[in-house]
């Protein structure tokens, strides 16, 4: 029987989230280049949307009516947001880019807290944690409290950046606004990570979430505002920066919406972990069969298998959208006729006077960086089976490093040229039912085909970091976040040219605007097979885990 004593002796657990300043700190250094790249990016856009204002909207009759034709187009705003005053820098920035920021502050949030909570319970270093004075929800609090401060940072640096855009509260409702967004999905994270014991199945969940709201918004501003469809806008947690209206008589009522729901998502997240045990997720996994499937006996087997869960959700959104915006091409080129916007639409499809062929251009551009993220998400498997040491015990059987690594290099390679495919052919499907141009989807397909040596590319980068030093496996994520930015954001916000070609994209043939060019793809493809074998013979040499 334990006497008094010895109860005594032993540190309290009263409290549940006793050692969150370890955990906290912890969790920073496990994440600080995550959060550092993740806020400084977002936050750099805003102030160059500032900075090329007048390079868009000149300060003269013609601006006013460039700025009158992007406020009534319907493409512009599903793509971009809401407008209200676009003779305003402060306004036009929040229109241009404020919904992308936030949109992607929503993506930070809830792949930095699964990666500080489900991924670390998940790889087992959560238990050391817990081995030592710590509550129950230490570990939940201190990635909670980390990316709701990452949040609140990149609110004041875009808040200070925008205070010259006078008024200041307009520069302060922006800041906030997107800073709650991303604390929502703070709010989303951490209760994805409660439902599921996997952290690669919580991150698809979240970003689902992200996904789901994106689509509301445009759906929501690419509707007329007398239809039951611009309601929406009120339901996506991304569109309510927007609904703030910064630098057009403030609603601050409107930032009590996310306050709100984050309280509630966090308050759920906390209430669920007490619910659970420790390494299981409120939703119970289903006990697998007595005997493997003949699938499963090697590793390739087994890479699909942890990963077919992750294409099915990206193959279901990536046809979701590219349906969406196929849809928008005859706004599209009805806007164009405009001659000011018609200049904005050839920087963004490739230089092309055409605007169904600037638009292809342009909607397949923002396609293959969303494909790029599946594409480096999928290898990123191989470095966390190591860092699980899942790799080990399948290392241990007759598996050379060769075949292992394969088994995770091949899907990155296949898997998203397959679905780059489907987004070009899904995009051009609508336009060629109406018009009975089904050839067209076949070139557009091609068209989206045509850029995937970039894809490869990226997936070289990542395959040399793995084998060679898979510390900096951030690369990647950062050269996928700059083509984002440059594919995005960059022709609309008028970003230099020598910029924009700083893409493993932009040296390939954009069709249709451009004329095929078998030279550039054969010589990035040559360069992706490259360090391919280059990042294989790292592996195969280097001490893993």
């Amino acid at each position: 029987m334990t006497n008094a004593a010895e109860l005594t002796a032993r540190p309290s657990r009263a409290s549940t989230v006793v050692g969150v300043r370890p955990a906290l700190a912890l969790a920073l250094r496990n994440s600080r280049w995550f959060w550092l790249v993740w806020v400084l990016l977002l936050w750099a856009v805003i102030p160059t949307t500032a900075a090329a204002y007048r390079t868009t909207i000149p300060d003269d009759a013609a601006g006013a009516l460039e700025a009158a034709a992007l406020a009534g187009n319907a493409t512009m705003r599903a793509i971009l947001g809401p407008p209200y005053d676009l003779l305003h820098v402060g306004s036009f920035t929040m229109f241009r880019v404020g919904s992308f920021v936030a949109t992607l502050a929503a993506i930070m949030a809830v792949l930095g807290v699964i990666r500080a909570t489900r991924a670390e319970e998940e790889t087992g270093r959560a238990e050391l944690l817990r081995a030592g004075v710590s509550g129950r929800h230490t570990q939940l609090l201190a990635a909670t409290i980390l990316g709701l401060s990452c949040c609140g940072a990149l609110a004041l640096l875009i808040a200070a950046s925008m205070a010259p855009t006078s008024p200041a509260a307009g520069a302060l409702c922006m800041g906030l606004g997107i800073g709650l967004t991303g604390a929502v999905f703070v709010g989303f994270g951490a209760v994805a990570a409660q439902l599921t014991a996997s952290a690669r199945t919580a991150r698809s969940l979240a970003l689902g979430a992200v996904g789901v709201a994106y689509l509301l918004r445009a759906v929501a501003d690419g509707s007329p505002n007398a239809s039951a469809l611009h309601g929406l806008q009120w339901v996506s947690p991304v569109e309510w920066a927007a609904l703030a209206r910064p630098y057009v008589g403030e609603r601050w009522w409107v930032l009590l919406l996310p306050v709100v729901l984050t309280l509630a998502l966090l308050a759920a997240a906390f209430g669920l972990e007490s619910r659970r045990d420790y390494g299981a997720g409120i939703r119970p996994a289903r006990p697998g069969p007595a005997v493997a499937a003949p699938g499963l006996s090697g590793a390739g087997g087994l890479a699909w298998r942890l990963q077919r869960g992750n294409v099915t959700t990206w193959g279901i959104g990536v046809a979701i959208y590219s349906l969406a915006v196929g849809s928008l091409v005859d706004f599209f080129e009805t806007a164009a006729q405009n001659p000011a916007l018609a200049e904005r639409f050839r920087r963004m499809g490739g230089g092309s006077s055409d605007p169904r062929k600037a638009f292809y251009v342009a909607m397949l551009g923002i396609a293959v960086v969303g494909v790029a993220v599946f594409a480096v998400q999928l290898l990123d498997r191989l470095h966390r089976e190591e860092d699980s040491g899942r790799s080990s015990a399948m290392l241990a059987t007759a598996t050379s490093r060769l075949h292992y690594a394969a088994s995770y290099l091949i899907p990155a390679l296949v898997m998203p040229t397959a679905l780059l495919a489907l987004a070009g052919a899904l995009t051009a499907l609508p336009s060629s039912l109406a018009g009975g141009k089904i050839a067209q989807v076949a070139q557009i397909a091609g068209a989206a085909i045509a850029l995937a040596p970039g894809l490869w590319v990226i997936v070289g980068v990542a395959m040399v970091l793995h084998g060679w030093a898979p510390r900096l496996l951030i690369i990647p994520w950062i050269v996928v976040g700059w083509s984002m930015v440059a594919n995005w954001v960059g022709p609309v916000i008028g970003l230099p040219e020598a910029l924009l070609k700083f893409t493993p994209f932009a040296a390939l043939p954009h069709l249709p605007a451009e004329q095929m060019s078998f030279t550039a793809v054969l010589v990035e493809t040559a360069i992706a097979v490259g360090l391919v074998a280059v990042g294989l013979t790292g592996y195969r040499r280097r001490n893993l885990g």
